[in-house]
């Protein structure tokens, strides 16, 4: 059972802004404070405490002139302190929300006022836009977990963006601190090796457990029902009634599922190469090795010693693709796709996204926006012959309460990278090498040969076959075959991420010939790669030809699988390859400028987890994509 309770206003937050003349302007900030600084909630033997550092009822101003962020974070702030007084642990979720002004008086946009919240425990801080929080009483500025007898001190800091010219003058802005405790079961399970970063359980998102089999179960989540430890990674699934129940441990019929998601939990990894190749040389397959990770919610430092500043976090690189920022090989690195959505971690698509009702390889072949088509499961034929513009619509329009998108370049390598570590297989995942894109497959034997033009052969096996129906070389996703196919090894990772159809991802050069290559996105969102709202659904990068491999970004699985050299497959076609199993390795470029993952069933040995070309973002039967979720908790 979870409870939940609304914890009074703690504080008025109100920024009265007034700017003069661009020499001269400035902004008075108005802390209003509603003195009841000592207030429990209180449900059963669970207490939450919010106390502040203010000593009396009173307006606190403070005159500033709009400063650029290092300024900024120099000046004081409101200081103020969360502490678990019950006996019951608690989650947390600290929001910004609005103050309704005076009827006449002209509010400022939010667009205009930055934002910062310091943990004085860990010394972190993340700078934000207030836009970034998203809308209306879903700004969250923090979220957090206390066991009873833990207190955490936060200074919450705010200001006018230093660019703001007159547009600010005369206009008043006003925000206030919400706290809202949360008690799930007391007895919840979580895995203590993950730091925090366990599942996070939204409306919808069903958890579950899967048999060998494939037979679904409603989990217990106050039982263990999943342990990384252990190689088994946990699984959610979305109904298509999403108004029936299921109790724990009850079976969920196949044909009531609409779709599948494995979570990745946040962590940092040990970098072992910083991917600083420009050129093809010769491959290196000792480079394959098992990858050091550590799970945890927070964000790694150049502070503490064997730490780094993620470069897409740092200001001093300003996020820039071939960044290396202040991180050297050997130190631990938070991957960069847990830092644009601020997310404890993500839910992946567990297959390729399919074409609902499609009932052939060709009916699933549509150039079009349909969220209502997207159907995540096995045996369902791969949707493709898609733009990225429309796979990205579609993906974006899914759940939005979940912030569905299109798979970024950075998440694939999230997935990947936790593949290669002793969390996953540590292995080649197996190609999915049915040649009728149905999701799910796997090759009875390894292939040791790339791209045999649709010809099975010996070195590289390809076969089709219906729905549901195993063949000679290839079987299905809930069999011993199968689950090579997976990146756990077994029934509980994500499938098709080696061969089946290529999987387009938002992987982007901004030195493209045409903006937005061929993919159409720029047709739906005309301003997409100008608006700072849709930066955190793609990954930029500044390459110009297609072995700018130093031009990636640290965590997205290209250039840190150099070094990278060619071999001529059996097509007679010579490819570039990356040194870790050899895989496909074209990276983006002026005329083609998009990324896509995985390979495709010809490719044989050169698909894999560590695979990427370089297409335009045109439609093609080749081409896949895959939607991932990124609540909040």
């Amino acid at each position: 059972m979870t409870y939940k309770k609304k914890m009074i206003l703690m504080v008025g937050l109100l920024c009265s802004i007034m700017l003069f003349a661009l020499a001269s302007s400035y902004a008075l900030f108005t802390f209003n404070v509603t003195k009841n600084t000592n207030f429990t909630m209180a449900i059963g033997s669970l207490e939450l405490t919010i106390t502040d550092t203010y000593t009396e009822d009173k307006f606190i101003m403070k005159k500033v002139v709009p400063m650029r962020d290092r300024d900024a974070l120099e000046q004081d702030g409101y200081h103020f302190i969360l502490e678990n007084t019950g006996t019951i642990a608690s989650f947390y979720t600290v929001y910004l929300d609005d103050i309704i002004l005076e009827e006449g008086i002209d509010r400022l946009e939010n667009e205009y006022v930055k934002i910062n919240l310091y943990n004085e425990q860990t010394k972190q801080s993340h700078t934000r836009m207030f836009t970034e929080l998203g809308e209306d009483k879903e700004r969250i500025l923090e979220t957090g977990y206390l066991k009873p007898g833990e207190q955490i001190s936060y200074v919450f800091r705010m200001w006018v963006d230093y660019e703001v010219g007159n547009e600010a003058q005369d206009k008043y802005f006003a925000t206030q601190i919400r706290v809202v405790g949360q008690q799930e079961n007391a007895v919840v399970y979580t895995e203590p090796i993950l730091n925090g970063a366990d599942p996070v359980l939204k409306e919808k998102l069903i958890p579950v457990t899967i048999d060998d089999d494939g037979t679904v179960k409603k989990a217990d989540i106050t039982e263990k029902w999943y342990s990384y430890e252990e190689k088994q990674w946990a699984n959610a699934v979305i109904l298509k009634n999403e108004s029936k129940n299921y109790k724990n441990g009850e079976t969920i019929p196949e044909e009531e599922i609409e779709s599948y998601f494995v979570w990745i939990p946040k962590y940092s990894y040990q970098l072992w190469d910083l991917g600083n190749y420009d050129s093809v040389t010769e491959l290196n397959e000792k480079q394959v090795h098992e990858i050091p990770i550590k799970f945890g919610t927070r964000d790694t430092m150049d502070e503490i010693e064997g730490e780094c500043t993620t470069p897409m976090n740092d200001e001093r690189t300003q996020g820039l693709a071939g960044a290396s920022g202040n991180c050297k090989v050997g130190d631990y690195m938070t991957h960069p796709a847990f830092i644009s959505f601020q997310a404890n971690g993500l839910w992946v698509g567990k297959f390729e996204t399919g074409y609902d009702g499609a009932g052939s390889t060709s009916e699933a072949q549509q150039n079009e926006s349909d969220s209502s088509k997207i159907i995540i499961k096995p045996n369902v034929y791969s949707w493709r012959n898609i733009t990225v513009g429309n796979a990205f619509e579609t993906s974006y329009n899914y759940q939005r309460e979940l912030d569905s998108h299109m798979m970024k370049n950075t998440e694939w390598g999230a997935v990947a990278y936790l593949q290669h570590s002793k969390y996953g297989s540590k292995e080649s995942v197996r190609v999915n090498n049915n040649s009728a894109y149905i999701t799910g497959y796997a090759a009875t034997e390894e292939p040791t040969k790339g791209y045999n033009k649709e010809v099975s052969i010996p070195e590289n096996r390809v076969e089709g076959t219906e729905l549901n129906q195993d063949g000679d070389y290839t079987k299905r996703y809930n069999s011993e075959t199968g689950y090579k196919a997976a990146t756990t090894g077994n029934i509980s990772g994500v499938y098709d991420m080696s061969g089946g159809a290529w999987e387009y991802v938002m992987g982007y050069t901004n030195q493209a010939t045409k903006l937005g290559g061929d993919s159409g996105i720029q047709v739906l969102y005309p301003k997409f790669f100008e608006s700072k709202e849709w930066q955190k659904y793609y990954d930029s990068y500044e390459s110009t030809i297609s072995i700018q491999y130093n031009n990636r970004i640290l965590g997205d699985a290209t250039g840190e699988m150099g070094p990278f050299g060619e071999e001529l497959d059996l097509d007679n076609y010579t490819r570039y390859r990356n040194s870790w199993y050899k895989d496909y390795a074209f990276f983006v470029q002026s005329s083609d400028s998009w990324f896509n993952r995985g390979g495709i069933w010809t490719a044989g040995s050169t698909a894999g987890v560590f695979a990427f070309d370089n297409p335009n973002g045109k439609a093609s039967s080749y081409y896949s994509f895959r939607i991932v979720l990124a609540p909040m908790k």
